[in-house]
């Protein structure tokens, strides 16, 4: 990697980092070149718009998210129910370092989803492509109901990720995990949540 793509790769990071606690329009230009030591000229010069920017910062976590997912997903080591709880403890391990600000896939469509159709796009095709792998990944594994399981797990930690943004309440985590895995695996839970 050259130091003019690192010096992209820097800026794209940070800007993730500040939308997530911020916002994507409560985000500005000068914050960013704050963080990353980045002239606004020279930002506008690799971006064009801040909204490229968030376009290509959202692209390059999206691609580096479903890496991550698909790395769990294939390692043969790990059991099913192994593959689909890491994300929860992924989850905790984030809330436990306070690096949870919400998911942003989520935080950009809400903020972008009128405005700019490119943003939203990247949204929700980051999220179709995880309820897909999940799709594959109960098929693979010889569980029915492939595709209605994997939109109902998806949903349940969807709303997970939308609670612990406002709530911070990581009891919560546990507790979706097994709804989630329930879903999934058709556990009978007699328990009250």
């Amino acid at each position: 990697m050259n130091k003019q793509q690192e010096k992209r790769l820097n800026i794209v990071n940070k800007t993730i980092t500040l939308c997530a606690q911020y916002g994507f329009h409560g985000t500005s230009m000068d914050s960013i070149t704050s963080a990353t030591g980045v002239s606004k000229a020279t930002i506008y010069k690799y971006f064009i718009s801040k909204e490229n920017l968030i376009k290509e910062a959202l692209f390059l976590f999206s691609e580096q998210a479903l890496n991550s997912l698909n790395v769990i997903f294939s390692d043969p080591t790990l059991t099913l129910e192994q593959k689909l709880s890491e994300r929860f403890e992924i989850l905790v391990t984030l809330m436990k370092d306070d690096l949870f600000n919400g998911c942003y896939f989520q935080l950009a469509y809400s903020e972008f989803n009128h405005t700019d159709d490119n943003i939203a796009k990247i949204c929700s095709n980051y999220k179709n492509t995880r309820v897909n792998m999940i799709k594959n990944l109960l098929t693979e594994n010889n569980i029915n109901n492939a595709e209605l399981k994997s939109q109902q797990a998806e949903l349940i930690f969807n709303g997970l990720l939308a609670t612990l943004q406002i709530t911070k309440n990581t009891k919560l985590i546990p507790m979706a995990k097994k709804m989630y895995l329930n879903v999934i695996l058709e556990k009978i839970n007699h328990e009250h949540y």
